[in-house]
């Protein structure tokens, strides 16, 4: 699987322990201080590197993550999309428009996102939600850390996996 993590996230951050402690093999890229085209060009990397790869990407790793499934038609080199909280508010090269990125049909995608998230709020995975009605929303009595939604994160991600 490949993990795009967060701003304030690393290669060796709580999203990525849970999926190790969970037997999963990760490759994180690390994306600490780059701004979003460089991440997108690290996560394109890391599919390549292992094709048939889950991509994990969580709030502004969830922007750059969907980035690259929208527009570079990857999804026959994923066998599937988990979206964590992902930053679609923000916007900035190569994403001009987050608004107008859709998961592709043929790409299996569930979104987890806490109902009390004060920094993305959970509307605009809701729009996603209701742009590409084919992907699952899971709407979490949590926060954007998603501290206590790691097991359905690690579930959802085995799920994927199979």
């Amino acid at each position: 699987m490949v993990l795009a993590h967060g701003l304030e996230g690393s290669p060796e951050g709580r999203r990525a322990s849970a999926l190790r402690a969970a037997g999963l093999q990760l490759e994180a890229p690390d994306g600490r201080g780059l701004p979003l085209a460089p991440r997108v060009a690290g996560i394109i990397e890391a599919i390549a590197a292992h094709p048939g790869a889950v991509l994990v990407g969580s709030s502004y790793g969830g922007l750059a993550a969907l980035a690259v499934v929208d527009r570079l038609g990857i999804e026959a080199q994923i066998s599937g999309l988990v979206l964590l909280a992902p930053a679609l508010s923000w916007s900035e090269p190569p994403v001009e428009d987050p608004e107008a990125l859709i998961v592709p049909r043929g790409v299996p995608a569930t979104v987890l996102h806490g109902v009390h998230d004060r920094i993305v709020p959970i509307e605009v995975s809701r729009r996603l939600s209701a742009r590409c009605p084919h992907i699952q929303l899971i709407e979490r009595d949590d926060d954007h850390r998603l501290a206590r939604s790691l097991d359905v994160m690690v579930a959802t991600v085995k799920n994927y996996l199979r």
